[in-house]
C-alpha cells in the first residue's frame, strides 16, 4: 500500500463534501478536483490539485471536456497488481487513484417541471462524470467509488483503518453502476417523452425507486417492498402518503391501487369504492361523501369486511363514523378533516388501520395520468406491458340493437356501470341501480356464472328494500357468447342490458331480448381486466 493515498473529487451535489474532503486531507490524502468542486474546496481551506495541473491540459468546449484524459483515466483504471500496468504509469508520469468521489449533473431535477428548453436539458447530460464512475467501479478492487453523500459516513469510518473489504468495495461498485444506469434511463425516458413515447421498444429499462419495505408480500412468509416510478405528479397507490397506522402488506397495496383507479374513473362525482382481493365489492356515487360511501357499502356488506375503502374526496367526521362501524384494512381519501382523523385514530387505536392522504397533487381524474402511461403485469420471467386503458368512452357510438329502445333515465346508470366494469376482474357482470352497484359477479371462468352471481346478489338487495330489478341496468365487460345471459337476466326482471357485442351469435341474444321485452345496447368496446 502506498504511503500517500489519492482521491479524485468532482461532485454536483456538494452536500457534506467539505467535511468529507477535509478529513481525507488531514489524513494525508492528495485531493485532485475539477471546476466548481475545486473552487468550493479551496474556498474552505482544503488543499487541492486541479485536474488541469495533473493533465497539463485546460478544460475545453465550455467544460464539456476536462477529465477525459489518460492521466486521469489511466490512474483510475490501472490494475495495481499488474507490473506491466504500473510500468506504463511510470513511463507516462501517471499516478494511481485510490478513490473516486463523483456524482452527476442534476439532469432529473432540471427536466422535472417540464419547462426547461431542450438545449438547456442537453447541457445537463453528464459525460465525464459517468466515465469516471464506470472506470472506478470497473476497477473497484483498487479504487473505491463513492457516488452519493449518503455513503460518506460509511467511507469515513474506514479512514482510520484503511482497507475496505472486498464486499464493501463490490457494494459501492454495484451502487455506482446502478447510479449510472438510473441516470441513463432518466435521459432515455426524457427523450422518449419528446418523441411521444413511441410504441414498444425492443429493449425497455424501467426506473423504480424504493419507497419502503412492506410488512410482508401477498403472504406472511413472503418479503416485499413498494417501489414507485419517479416524477409522477398524479395520484397513484405508489405515491399515496400514509399519515397514520401500521405498515402495509402487498395485498393491501394492490387493493388500494384498485380503489384509486376505480374512483379516478368517476370524477367529478363524489365516489367511494370498497375493494377486496383486488376487485370492487361495492362502488357508489352520491350527492354527499356519506351517501357515496353508504351506496358502496350497501352492495355487499359481508364482503366489505376487511376490505379497503377509497374515497375521491374529503372524509368528514360523519363519514369516519360510518366507516368505523365496519372492519376495514385501510382508508384512502383525498383528505381527512381534523374531526375525522381524531375519530378514526381513537376508534382504530388497537387495529392501527392505515390511513392514506392523496390531497397534494391536484384532483383525482382519469385524464391526470400522463399521456402514454404504461401498465405492467408480471409473468414468470418477464412482463406484459400495455398502454393504460384511459381511452374515454364514446357514448354516441353505443348502439341500441333491440326493438325496445334505451330510455334516457337509464343513461346515468349505463355510464356509471361501464366506468366501474373496467375495474372489476373479468369475466365481470355488474348490476347497477341509481349509480351504485347492487350486484357484482367477477373472476369467473364463464360469463353466465358471473351473471348469476351479480343477479342473485342484486335480487337479495332489492328484495330487502321492496324493490324489483325492472329499473336496474346489467353491464357486461364483454360480449355474450350465447343468449343464456339474456334469458337469465329476464328471470330476475332486468329490462336493460349493456354488452360489447361482436359475438358470432349476437342475433341469438338480440332475438331473446326482443322476445323478453329487454332493451340491449352494444358498446363495441371490451373492458377486460385480468
Amino acid at each position: 500500500m502506498r504511503a500517500n493515498q489519492r482521491a479524485l473529487i468532482s461532485v454536483s451535489d456538494k452536500r457534506g463534501i467539505i467535511d468529507f474532503a477535509r478529513v481525507h486531507a488531514e489524513h494525508g490524502w492528495e485531493i485532485v478536483s475539477s471546476g466548481g468542486t475545486s473552487r468550493h474546496l479551496t474556498e474552505a481551506g482544503i488543499p487541492v490539485r486541479t485536474v488541469e495541473e495533473v493533465t497539463g491540459f485546460p478544460e475545453i468546449l465550455g467544460g464539456r471536456v476536462k477529465t477525459l484524459h489518460p492521466k486521469i483515466h489511466g490512474g483510475i483504471l490501472a490494475d495495481q497488481n499488474d507490473e506491466g500496468h504500473m510500468q506504463e504509469l511510470f513511463e507516462h508520469s501517471i499516478y494511481p487513484f485510490d478513490m473516486v468521489v463523483v456524482n452527476l449533473y442534476p439532469f432529473e431535477q432540471t427536466v422535472a417541471d417540464g419547462t426547461v428548453l431542450f438545449h438547456d436539458a442537453i447541457e445537463q447530460i453528464d459525460i465525464g462524470g459517468v466515465a469516471l464512475i464506470r472506470a472506478a467501479a470497473k476497477n473497484h478492487q483498487h479504487v473505491v467509488v463513492v457516488t452519493s453523500p449518503e455513503q460518506y459516513g460509511m467511507v469515513l469510518k474506514r479512514i482510520n483503518v484503511w482497507g475496505f473489504t472486498d464486499t464493501e468495495r463490490r457494494q459501492l461498485a454495484y451502487e455506482a453502476f446502478l447510479h449510472t444506469a438510473w441516470y441513463d434511463a432518466a435521459i432515455s425516458d426524457w427523450l422518449a417523452g419528446h418523441l411521444g413515447f413511441p410504441g414498444f421498444p425492443d429493449r425497455m429499462v424501467q426506473r423504480l425507486r424504493k419507497k419502503h419495505d412492506l410488512r410482508y408480500g401477498e403472504n406472511p412468509h413472503q418479503a416485499g417492498a413498494l417501489y414507485e416510478q419517479p416524477g409522477l405528479d398524479c395520484y397513484t397507490a405508489a405515491n399515496a402518503r400514509q399519515i397514520w397506522g401500521k405498515s402495509l402488506s402487498a395485498t393491501t397495496v394492490l387493493d388500494i391501487n384498485a380503489g384509486i383507479e376505480t374512483v379516478r374513473e368517476l370524477y367529478p362525482q363524489l365516489a367511494a369504492a370498497i375493494i377486496k382481493h383486488g376487485t370492487p365489492c361495492g362502488v357508489g356515487v352520491g350527492d354527499s361523501t356519506l351517501c357515496a360511501f353508504q351506496n358502496a357499502m350497501a352492495c355487499d356488506p359481508e364482503s366489505a369486511f376487511g376490505g379497503v375503502v377509497v374515497i375521491n374526496t374529503v372524509v368528514t367526521e360523519e363519514v369516519a363514523e360510518a366507516i368505523c362501524r365496519q372492519k376495514v384494512d385501510a382508508i384512502v381519501a383525498l383528505e381527512f378533516s381534523p374531526g375525522a382523523l381524531e375519530h378514526i385514530t381513537a376508534k382504530r387505536a388497537k387495529a392501527q388501520t392505515p390511513l392514506f392522504k392523496l390531497g397534494e397533487v391536484g384532483v383525482l381524474t382519469s385524464n391526470s395520468l400522463p399521456p402514454g402511461m404504461l401498465n405492467f403485469k408480471p409473468v414468470t420471467g418477464g412482463m406484459v406491458v400495455q398502454r393504460m386503458d384511459t381511452e374515454p368512452f364514446d357514448w354516441k357510438s353505443f348502439r341500441c340493437v333491440t326493438k325496445l329502445g334505451i330510455k334516457d333515465r337509464y343513461w346515468p346508470d349505463i355510464m356509471f356501470g361501464c366506468k366501474v366494469s373496467k375495474h372489476v376482474k373479468s369475466n365481470s357482470v355488474i348490476v347497477v341501480w341509481k349509480e351504485r352497484t347492487i350486484g357484482i359477479g367477477n373472476g369467473q371462468t364463464s360469463r353466465i356464472k358471473s351473471a348469476r352471481l351479480a343477479l342473485e346478489q342484486a335480487s337479495n338487495i332489492v328484495e330487502g328494500q321492496n324493490m324489483d330489478l325492472h329499473h336496474a341496468v346489467l353491464v357486461s365487460d364483454s360480449f355474450f357468447p350465447f343468449d343464456d345471459c339474456v334469458r337469465l337476466a329476464a328471470e330476475f326482471g332486468i329490462k336493460t342490458i349493456v354488452q360489447q357485442g361482436g359475438s358470432m351469435r349476437d342475433q341469438d341474444s338480440i332475438k331473446a331480448a326482443d322476445e323478453l321485452g329487454i332493451a340491449m345496447l352494444f358498446t363495441g368496446r371490451r373492458m377486460f381486466w385480468h
